[in-house]
């Protein structure tokens, strides 16, 4: 949000996830209007998106009903101290409700 940014730091922001939806997901999708097709462009996930998920519980992972939705590889400049590694791989709401 608005206000996160504004008192965030201006290299690295990091908002620490609290609840399992929505996530943000970046960059567009082909299903888009051209307008939202850009890396910066945002749109929250949803639980529907797994509807069809057979497994139970449901996985983290699967998203079956996101047609839109792709994955980007990111790579760091440096490699993360294990710390850091710990710190944001594993900071995040892992369950659905």
């Amino acid at each position: 949000s608005t206000e996160f940014y504004a008192k965030s730091p201006s290299s690295n922001p990091w908002n620490k996830s609290t609840a399992p939806y929505p996530q943000a997901v970046r960059g567009g999708s082909w299903m888009d209007p051209a307008d939202q097709l850009r890396c910066s462009a945002r749109v929250g996930s949803d639980p529907s998106w797994k509807q069809q998920d057979p497994q139970l519980p449901k996985s983290i992972w699967y998203e079956t009903d996101a047609q839109g939705l792709g994955f980007r590889l990111v790579r760091p400049l440096r490699i993360p101290t294990a710390e850091e590694m710990d710190k944001y791989w594993n900071s995040g709401v892992e369950k659905d409700p």
